[in-house]
């Protein structure tokens, strides 16, 4: 089956697989890693979000979301309307009242009080 191939022959063949499967572990390593560093950046409300309930998180989205819209330019017409419908998507004119309920909810939890105002403060 293998005539002509010595055993320093088979011995090499074993370690160039090896090391070319070790090489193709390594870069799909780096890649996972880079997969997940790069899905973990892409949110820059990240930091304020870690840790925090699921309603607190849906929060930070609109206070974050309301801030830029509220902030924006209607230049013409169909920006105006842009911005009115996200505005309304967000439900900004009730965001106060949903803010103080979350406010009370979480008042034994000074970590969430402080991540709600530093949203409230946030723009993009």
């Amino acid at each position: 089956m293998f005539k002509g191939l010595s055993a320093f022959g088979h011995k090499r063949t074993v370690s160039l697989l090896f090391y070319t499967l070790l090489r193709a572990l390594c870069l799909f390593t780096f890649l996972c890693l880079s997969a997940v560093h790069a899905l973990a950046s892409d949110d820059p409300l990240a930091h304020l979000k870690k840790g925090q309930p699921k309603d607190v998180i849906e929060l930070i989205d609109r206070l974050v979301g309301c801030n830029h819209w509220s902030g924006e330019d209607a230049y013409d017409a169909e920006r105006g309307q842009e911005i009115a419908s996200a505005l309304a998507d967000l439900k900004c004119e009730r965001l106060e009242e949903d803010v103080a309920v979350a406010r009370k909810r979480y008042a034994k939890r000074p970590s969430t009080i402080k991540v709600l105002q530093k949203a409230k403060e946030t723009t993009y």
